[in-house]
This record gives structure tokens, sequence and C-alpha cells, in this order.
């Protein structure tokens, strides 16, 4: 603990604990990876264990979030994804006593929790790339549709339906897009989550 506070005293705003030595097994170290892994894309923060119970945290940097702590597992996630500066500490770990609690169906739901709660709008992104594909294809058919009827002087409906019908995809796919954007609004106002923290006010 004396360590944490020292980070804070350093000028930072979260002193992250980080487990060295880790003496738990595979089963319960590489879903641990996989879970950090997501975090730091997600939230842009490079530091290497998230889910370390160990933090110190400045005021100013809680504040903000206080409305959507309790509604996400990752506090320390969830402040550092607001611009807070962080600095890790090495923690000592001890092995665990007694079987996990950690099922392979809860460590599921924590994996979809993170993608719910810090990916981005993933509608949007799910939305965005099927219509971009959808209207490129529906293009590429259309062109060679029409090429193939100058050429061969032979009307290719099936072919031309079946660009209508991917062209079609791709409008959906956009709406989608929009209905995601609207999503993670929601999202935002739910969770009281703001979209950027004032530092200071001249």
């Amino acid at each position: 603990m004396p360590r944490l506070v020292e980070g804070i005293d350093a000028g930072y705003d979260v002193a992250s604990g980080r487990r060295t030595a880790r003496h738990d097994s595979w089963g319960r170290t590489l879903p641990s990876r996989l879970i950090n892994g997501m975090l730091r894309r997600f939230t842009r923060v490079e530091i290497a264990d998230f889910g370390c119970a160990f933090n110190a945290y400045r005021r100013q940097a809680v504040e903000p979030m206080l409305g959507a702590i309790g509604r996400q597992k990752f506090t320390k996630a969830l402040v550092l994804s607001g611009g807070a500066s962080v600095v890790e500490v090495d923690v000592g770990h001890a092995p665990r006593q007694g079987a996990s609690r950690y099922s392979p169906l809860r460590l599921t739901r924590l994996a979809l929790h993170v993608l719910a709660g810090f990916w981005p709008q993933p509608i949007q992104t799910a939305g965005i790339v099927l219509g971009t594909v959808c209207s490129l294809a529906s293009l590429a058919l259309g062109v060679y549709g029409v090429v193939f009827w100058i050429s061969q002087a032979d009307f290719p409906g099936p072919l031309l339906l079946g660009a209508l019908v991917v062209a079609v995809l791709g409008v959906q796919g956009f709406i989608l897009a929009l209905v995601g954007e609207h999503l993670g609004r929601i999202q935002r106002v739910v969770e009281h989550r703001p979209l950027y923290l004032v530092d200071r006010e001249l």
C-alpha cells in the first residue's frame, strides 16, 4: 500500500497494481491475458494488469466516473478510459487457495461484458463493414452485368437481381450502423459516462 500511495504522491491519477510472478494455473492466466489484451485494445492504455485489486486513485480522477462505477466490472479500466494518468506498481501474488470461482461460462460472460462495455459501437462497426462490403459487391456485380448485357446482347436478369439484393443488404448495413450509433449514445447516457473530461478551466 505505501508504494501505491507513493505513486499518487508522484502526481499520477492512478497507481495500478501489477501482480508479479503469478502462481496461478494456465486456466487462470490464459483468460486473464485475453481479458487484459482486450482492455488494452479498447481503452488504449498499455498497462499489464487490469484485474489486480490493489490500486490507488486520485479523487479527481474517480469523481467524473462515479455514475458509471457499479455498472462496469472493471473500475480501473473505466477510470483510465477517461484519460487519467497511470503508473504501474509491482505487488506480490500468493497462489489461490481452493477452487476458482471463474467457470468457463463465467469467463465467457466476462469477455462479453468487456466487449459490450468498452468496445465503442460494436454494432456500428459491424454495420459499416457489412454496408461497405455489400455495396462494393453490388457495384461489381452490376458493372459486370451491364458489360455482359452489352457485349453478349443477352439480358442477365438473375445476375442483376442478385446485385440488387446485395445492394439492399448494403443499405441495411448502413442502417444498422446508424442504429449502433444511437445505442452507443443511449449506453453512455444510462451509464452516466462522460465523453471527455475537463482537466482545468482557464
